[in-house]
């Protein structure tokens, strides 16, 4: 079985979760910065196909995009971009962009419920963040 470390507590693993991250029930223990190395060149990996595959529509960053899952299972666009529905029309249109989307999404999730584990204050309810910049891509969340 497979154990997460750096948690303050030995929690098992599930399996799913071992499989989604690429690691075998042989190599036991799954290090939470082995989580926060995997979201981290996914989300730059994500953030430069996506980015490439926008300037084929000519669409370019600056400005900033900011992505949000919706509770449809759908990727939309925050704010005022000049180029929101077409960006969205393409992200939604592409099922490996969506899928890809939600599992950068899960891992953020996990290092996120990881590292608040134990807190003394419930933790008001918050949604995953997927940002490109000219700069790369960046992860956070924001109150709902």
């Amino acid at each position: 079985m497979n154990m997460v470390s750096e948690m303050g507590e030995g929690t098992a693993l599930d399996d799913g979760i071992a499989r989604f991250l690429g690691v075998s029930g042989d190599e036991g223990e799954i290090r939470l910065s082995d989580i926060r190395n995997k979201a981290a060149i996914e989300l730059k990996k994500y953030g430069e196909d996506l980015g490439a595959l926008l300037l084929q529509h000519e669409i370019t960053v600056p400005p900033a995009i900011q992505l949000v899952g919706t509770d449809d299972g759908r990727i939309a666009v925050q704010g005022e971009h000049p180029a929101k529905e077409r960006i969205e029309g393409v992200i939604n249109g592409d099922t490996r962009l969506l899928k890809w989307f939600k599992e950068i999404e899960v891992l953020f999730e996990i290092l996120r419920r990881t590292e608040l584990r134990g807190a003394a204050d419930p933790v008001p309810p918050q949604y995953f963040n997927l940002g490109l910049t000219s700069l790369g891509s960046i992860a956070f969340f924001s109150a709902r």
